[in-house]
């Protein structure tokens, strides 16, 4: 048999091969956000072990509350859309490739102390609250940003890694968010604590004028050095 012919017969042979399995990659996928996307491959194989590529997937999912799939041909885009599990899977006539998908999101965040005082001081420090985020299980969720929010931020200010800045003395609240879910309350008192030289001084006089004066009495210093 000819070359020529040996490959045709091989096309041939593998055109009337019908898919005995799907082989999926990857094997399982796990979310912790909302939102949050993966992609997924289907092979599916002949009885011979010969790859199929022309057998299509049809792709579904068994919660699409838990995860969405959406595709063309043989792969496709998990989405993660809310807590709890499904299977992706891809048919291809009688046969099925699946793969597990669990979604664990942020459901609880704690902030402590439950109540925070903060101290004016004459170099700006943030005060740290201890975070602990965990999932819709019950099961500590690691690695997340944390964010903080004062309700008054004439008394106090958050950023982006959860920490609180005095701003002015007074109470507020502050709050921590990680992933969308908020903690309770945190209580927060604000005292000042500044030396004298670390407050603003009064204005006294006309500034402009006092700024004026320097600035005449330097121009004259530098012209009689350069007599």
């Amino acid at each position: 048999m000819s070359l020529r012919a040996a490959v045709l017969l091989a096309v041939a042979l593998a055109a009337c091969e019908k898919a005995a399995r799907v082989e999926m990659e990857p094997a399982s996928l796990r979310f912790g956000v909302r939102g949050q996307t993966a992609k997924v491959h289907a092979t599916p194989v002949a009885r011979s072990g010969r790859p199929v590529p022309d057998e299509v997937c049809r792709w579904s999912s068994t919660n699409e509350a838990v995860a969405t799939v959406a595709g063309a041909h043989n792969g496709a885009t998990v989405t993660a859309a809310g807590p709890g599990s499904a299977i992706v899977a891809c048919r291809v006539g009688e046969v099925a490739g699946e793969v597990p998908v669990q979604v664990r999101v942020v459901a609880k965040v704690s902030a402590t102390p439950a109540r925070a005082e903060l101290r004016m001081t004459d170099e700006p420090a943030p005060f740290r609250l201890q975070i602990t985020a965990l999932d819709d299980g019950g099961a500590p969720v690691l690695g997340r940003a944390a964010s903080s929010r004062c309700a008054n931020e004439d008394v106090c200010r958050g950023d982006g890694r959860a920490q609180l800045w005095a701003v002015g003395p007074g109470e507020t609240t502050a709050v921590v968010e990680v992933d969308g879910a908020r903690s309770e309350p945190v209580a927060v008192r604000v005292v000042d604590a500044r030396t004298k030289a670390g407050r603003p001084q009064p204005v006294r006089g006309d500034p402009m004028a006092e700024i004026e004066r320097a600035v005449r009495k330097r121009d004259e210093e530098a012209a009689r050095k350069a007599r």
